[in-house]
């Protein structure tokens, strides 16, 4: 079921058709993640209202031969193959991709980003890649300088670039450092990332990277770690990564956590406000 909770909307999904699920081979975990295509700048009011509705949801199978791709369209309302790649192709290096065809379930983490979804790996300093226009999959290198371990983030930063941001903790607890990294073009065979700003956080709280979209990321602070109080605390902090202005969200106490805390964003206000008679 996809639901818009600020708008009391939601949509059944039909169930996969068994043909489709039969084409999968040996699929050990299933992801479903969901995008919003949006709309042309040329399109006429009624159709960009339509487009801003509409929507897909992609089941990634991390199947035992490669990743493979489902589709469901909300404007047809069905399902459909959309594409798969083999472990091999996507990595090369043979010794490289029967590791990664051996421990496939270890692809983590999921951003969204000019119509790409990125995957994190466990493994190794690479994102799967699944464009939802060419529906096709890639591999993306990341830079050799992160650090996983606390998450990162794929932004959109503007002009068709492409940004990541990542949590440097060198000392364990001490000083955490944001990087904000630039990789080019959208296009550009030859880009690389350039790292460029870095942003030191409070001294003496752990970060970690929650969740993230297009624009906004969550970060989740733990601390004061120096305390001698039984308790830490927990607060939950949001980025614009435009600006890269940090703010508080909400806090929390250490026993609850918001594990799957997501973002949610471009409402009116409005919405937000007390009721009025």
């Amino acid at each position: 079921m996809v639901c818009d909770p600020l708008h009391n909307r939601h949509i059944l999904l039909p169930q996969l058709p068994h043909d489709l699920g039969a084409s999968l081979e040996f699929p050990v975990r299933c992801q479903l993640l969901i995008a919003s295509p949006g709309a042309g700048v040329n399109e006429a009011a009624a159709a960009m209202e339509e487009a801003a509705r509409a929507f897909i949801v992609v089941m990634i199978a991390h199947c035992q031969t490669g990743p493979a791709a489902l589709v469901f369209s909300s404007t047809t309302r069905q399902w459909r193959a959309a594409a798969s790649k083999g472990w091999d192709d996507l990595f090369p290096n043979q010794e490289e991709s029967t590791m990664i065809s051996s421990m496939h379930r270890k692809l983590v983490g999921c951003h969204y980003a000019y119509g790409c979804f990125y995957l994190e790996s466990e493994m190794n300093k690479k994102l799967l890649v699944f464009d939802t226009r060419r529906m096709e999959f890639s591999i993306l290198d990341v830079p050799r300088e992160t650090s996983n371990m606390l998450g990162l983030a794929i932004v959109e930063a503007g002009e068709g670039r492409l940004g990541m941001l990542d949590i440097h903790d060198e000392t364990l607890g001490g000083k955490c450092d944001l990087c904000n990294y630039i990789r080019g073009n959208i296009g550009e065979s030859s880009s690389q990332w350039k790292i460029q700003k870095t942003i030191s956080l409070p001294y003496d709280y752990q970060y970690y990277i929650q969740a993230s979209t297009e624009r906004y990321l969550l970060l989740r602070k733990l601390g004061p770690l120096q305390s001698i109080s039984s308790s830490l605390e927990m607060e939950y902090v949001s980025m614009d990564v435009k600006t890269l202005q940090l703010e508080r969200v909400c806090g929390v106490s250490f026993g609850f956590s918001l594990a799957s805390a997501r973002i949610y964003t471009s409402f009116p206000p409005s919405l937000l406000s007390a009721p009025t008679i």
